[in-house]
């Protein structure tokens, strides 16, 4: 893996990332040459592509040097999120007076340098979990003081969604068609779940404005928010005969909420070991950490407004704490490629 300068690595492997061989040689000799915030960022973005940057370490058939290089990547992957994690609850904690222990306490599944352990059976967030929280699979809507006044304005919400689909508003496949586990097969890159977003990763979509009802019913709602932008809203349709599988969400520090639009009989979800029903114009709010899987039976679509509400035991404090780290994480994440880009300038 030494046979090329760290220059020659990241030129290949900004103008191809997804090729994980050269991005873990890159970081490798950033990494030799003490430059580890940059090996960082090329380790990550290649594992972000391809697993194997961080997952080859354990497989005895692959080079002894690659190994080594593997395990390191995943050691110093794990160390840098997880002190960028602590450095950004620490900051905001000088700013309140409020114990923010159990956020200090979270883990980020996928990159925390220690053991992970989940204490609730059937639970098992994918990115972000929260020790401490009280857990429940589908959380009772007298605890969520917004419920009424948005249940109110579903028949608003639905004329609203009914005129974008007669003017044809596209609709995306929500399951990428280059998403590779097993169990999307018979959904990735088809409409039979499919998505109309308003806001996607924390940002507008094109089709924002033409829902002014929707935002209107929404804005007295605690949403998870990134940069002061709601995380993700969008309208969820499900073809008749179509199964979501049984998969688990992101985080136990929010809950997922859907407000049915159309929801023909022969729909359902179940959230751990609760099958639930929906009805028209009644919110359903659960914690998606917990295995969950849905299903249309029916001969017409479902669809159901969907958005991100943090869990109500958190603290005003312990959201925002939250956010900030959740902001954090994202933009080094974001820079990581001008992080590499400079670094060739400076040489």
């Amino acid at each position: 893996m030494g046979k090329f300068s760290a220059d020659q690595l990241l030129r290949v492997f900004l103008a191809k990332p997804q090729n994980f061989r050269v991005g873990l040689a890159a970081g490798e000799v950033l990494y030799r040459q003490g430059i580890k915030e940059d090996a960082v960022a090329a380790w990550s973005l290649a594992d972000d592509y391809d697993s194997r940057v961080r997952r080859i370490k354990d497989a005895p058939d692959a080079p002894a040097d690659m190994r080594a290089a593997s395990a390191r990547a995943d050691r110093e992957v794990r160390a840098h999120f997880s002190k960028l994690h602590l450095d950004a609850i620490d900051a905001f904690a000088g700013t309140v007076d409020s114990d923010l222990g159990r956020v200090r306490n979270a883990i980020w599944t996928m990159t925390h340098d220690g053991p992970v352990e989940f204490r609730t059976p059937l639970q098992k967030p994918q990115i972000f979990y929260v020790p401490d929280l009280p857990a429940s699979p589908v959380y009772p809507k007298e605890g969520l003081p917004w419920v009424a006044e948005l249940e109110s304005a579903w028949a608003a919400i639905r004329a609203e969604y009914g005129r974008a689909i007669q003017q044809e508003t596209e609709q995306l496949p929500y399951v990428p068609a280059e998403t590779t586990a097993p169990q999307w097969s018979k959904l990735r890159g088809t409409l039979d779940w499919s998505a109309l977003h308003l806001f996607k990763n924390s940002a507008p979509t094109e089709h924002t404005k033409r829902f002014p009802e929707t935002f209107k019913a929404l804005q007295n709602i605690d949403l998870v928010m990134v940069d002061g932008q709601p995380m993700e809203v969008f309208f969820s349709r499900l073809r008749p005969s179509a199964h979501i599988p049984p998969h688990f969400g992101l985080t136990n520090s929010r809950l997922t909420t859907h407000l049915p639009i159309s929801v023909p009989e022969g729909c359902s979800i179940r959230v751990g070991q609760e099958t639930h029903q929906w009805r028209e114009g009644r919110i359903v709010a659960f914690d998606d950490s917990f295995e969950h899987e849905a299903w249309n039976r029916s001969q017409e679509d479902r669809v159901v407004l969907i958005f991100e509400v943090h869990h109500p035991d958190l603290s005003a404090d312990e959201r925002a704490a939250i956010e900030q780290t959740y902001s954090a994480r994202q933009n080094w994440l974001d820079k990581r490629f001008e992080l590499l880009k400079r670094h060739l300038r400076q040489d």
